[in-house]
């Protein structure tokens, strides 16, 4: 009798629970929708600078300001080219003063304002012009490298390539470039022994203009000695 109570009172149970179960809206699951990562720019390079000041304002004024002079109107030719690798500099690696690590911030100049506070000492640049041509056009010449450096070129052994300020005279103008051997594959640039800037790695990497592969940065890349070239193999 006991074991009958006992069932009874278990089903009866099992109905309540059932019943309210249909009451309650089930949870559901999100819907999974497929997506994949566009790295196609469909334009040149120097178009797809020029679409986004709002990235690069900086680097399009720098590019305007060595191309002023005739002695340096390769380098913008040269972001036109074909066939190779560009660093672009966002504003951050630019001339966004806020940034610490920009090349206004770490560039200092020499204020020559005699009624500003801040007259005879160094202070963060505003304008290319507080610069030297020349200086401009190398950094720019720098942040290009000779022939298409994408994810299939790399693997997770370190290369140097040479950039378009490699000459006679500067021969450690190239770029140090490896994929970290990981389950993330990051692209690592310049990161080697007593490197200025260690781990540094794009903003957004291996896009693809019509051009060329294009690596957008958040530094600009500083130039190695010679010796750390011969350290770093």
């Amino acid at each position: 009798m006991n074991l009958k109570r006992i069932f009874v009172i278990g089903v009866a149970c099992l109905v309540t629970v059932l019943t309210a179960c249909e009451k309650l809206p089930l949870q559901k699951s999100k819907k999974y929708t497929t997506s994949f990562y566009n790295d196609k720019l469909n334009m040149t390079t120097m178009e797809f600078i020029q679409s986004r000041p709002d990235l690069f304002s900086g680097l399009i004024e720098a590019l305007a300001y060595v191309d002023q002079d005739p002695a340096f109107s390769d380098v913008k030719q040269l972001y036109m080219s074909e066939g190779n690798t560009f660093f672009l500099l966002h504003n951050n690696a630019t001339i966004n003063i806020e940034d610490g690590n920009s090349y206004f911030s770490i560039n200092r100049v020499i204020d020559t304002d005699p009624s500003s506070p801040t007259f005879n000492l160094l202070v963060r640049g505003s304008s290319w012009a507080d610069y030297s041509r020349e200086e401009i056009a190398r950094l720019l010449r720098y942040h290009v490298i000779k022939g298409r450096v994408d994810y299939p070129v790399l693997g997770s052994t370190p290369r140097w390539f040479e950039s378009f300020a490699f000459n006679a005279t500067n021969d450690s103008a190239k770029v140090r470039m490896y994929m970290t051997n990981d389950r993330d594959g990051n692209l690592r640039i310049n990161d080697y022994l007593n490197s200025p800037v260690s781990g540094l790695t794009p903003r957004t990497p291996n896009l693809y203009a019509t051009n060329g592969v294009v690596h957008v940065m958040n530094r600009f890349l500083t130039q190695p000695t010679r010796q750390a070239i011969i350290n770093n193999p």
